[in-house]
């Protein structure tokens, strides 16, 4: 997939701004603070419907205006697709598909499949279960529409029961309705639990071989789908053991009115040479990792859709040293790639082998395009 064109109008610190893209690698240069990362996040919007950044959708709009628009022309299978995003203050964004209005956001994932890399990627390795529980529900989401439906059935599952249990002694009624709400809650976890096992898996063979390679064979990377429901094996097991672990806890579970099993408390474990890259990697066993995970992410939605994914690097390469930049440059060739940067003289070096646009980004404009 190759997207032609992006404009983006009232977007941020950009009024209005149009980029003819390169089909291989786009390179777009600019000093901190000029709206590198917000061309970059428009991109990334229109591919999973949010910012991968902290803001209110308010906040994406610029400040004097009250309505912005993200329009995106994709190449996909063969066809031709224009995706536009709405975006007015105070109210539900729009998101239309070849002039057609989407019922939900949710629809639009899966259409333009990315994979971004950043330097908060990190917070992958570091930070706590939530962000790797977001890095593989983003990534399934794009190859697996059901998935995305039964992540967000779940959580209104989660927080009906957990208001049950809240008062499970206050209302009668919810002795007899709690058995309802531990089928819904069993049937699709499983369901969600045994997508993740699925992907994990495939995650692990391709990434365990890349960091391999990146580190010259001398050491191995595991990634551990950790569940407290226990081991996902076939469906009827997992159910099984999901029944248990309610059934035997249901009075901790009430005393402290929160659902406490299910996959909204699982974690995935990355090791490097059997032990947790979280707390005994180093800085770079830590790097070469995320570039292992982000480089399979990429290898598995080629192989799910067909195409490759629209890769985004925003200002990663400063954070990488020069083994682990030649090897990002060299997996990149035959893949769309929109690349961030404050200096164009060493991406020009590292990637003169390559067909290219290069942009320059100052105070919201776009200019000085050069191939």
């Amino acid at each position: 997939m190759i997207v032609n064109k992006l404009i983006i109008k009232n977007y941020r610190n950009f009024k209005e701004a149009e980029a003819e893209l390169n089909n291989s690698l786009n390179i777009f240069i600019g000093d901190n603070g000029h709206g590198k990362t917000n061309l970059m996040e428009s991109i990334y919007i229109a591919s999973i419907g949010r910012t991968f950044r902290l803001n209110s959708e308010n906040e994406l709009i610029n400040f004097f205006e009250n309505k912005s628009s993200i329009e995106i022309h994709l190449f996909k299978n063969n066809y031709n697709i224009k995706i536009e995003i709405i975006l007015e203050k105070n109210k539900k964004k729009l998101v239309f598909i070849n002039g057609v209005k989407l019922d939900k956001t949710s629809e639009m994932i899966g259409i333009l499949n990315n994979v971004i890399f950043t330097p908060d990627d990190m917070k992958i390795i570091k930070g706590s279960p939530v962000e790797r529980r977001k890095f593989v529900n983003i990534d399934i989401s794009q190859i697996k529409p059901k998935y995305k439906y039964l992540l967000n059935k779940y959580k209104k599952v989660t927080s009906e029961r957990n208001l049950i249990l809240k008062n499970y002694h206050t209302k009668y009624k919810n002795n007899d309705i709690i058995s309802i709400w531990n089928d819904y809650l069993v049937n699709l976890g499983t369901e969600i639990s045994l997508y993740r096992n699925e992907y994990i898996m495939k995650l692990k063979k391709y990434a365990a071989n890349i960091y391999s390679n990146i580190s010259g064979n001398k050491e191995n990377l595991d990634i551990i789908y950790s569940s407290n429901i226990g081991c996902i094996t076939d469906k009827e097991e997992v159910k099984k053991n999901f029944y248990e672990k309610i059934n035997n806890n249901f009075n901790n579970e009430v005393l402290r009115g929160t659902s406490l099993y299910g996959p909204h408390k699982d974690d995935i474990l990355i090791k490097i040479n059997e032990r947790e890259c979280k707390y005994f990697g180093s800085q770079g066993q830590q790097r070469s990792a995320i570039l292992a995970l982000k480089l399979a992410e990429i290898k598995i939605i080629k192989e799910e859709v067909g195409e490759y994914p629209i890769l985004l690097l925003d200002d990663v390469l400063s954070e990488l040293d020069n083994k682990r930049k030649s090897y990002l440059i060299e997996h990149i060739k035959g893949i769309q790639t929109i690349i961030t940067g404050t200096d164009d003289h060493d991406l020009s070096i590292l990637t003169k082998n390559f067909n290219k646009k290069v942009f320059y980004i100052n105070e919201g404009k776009i200019g000085n395009i050069s191939n």
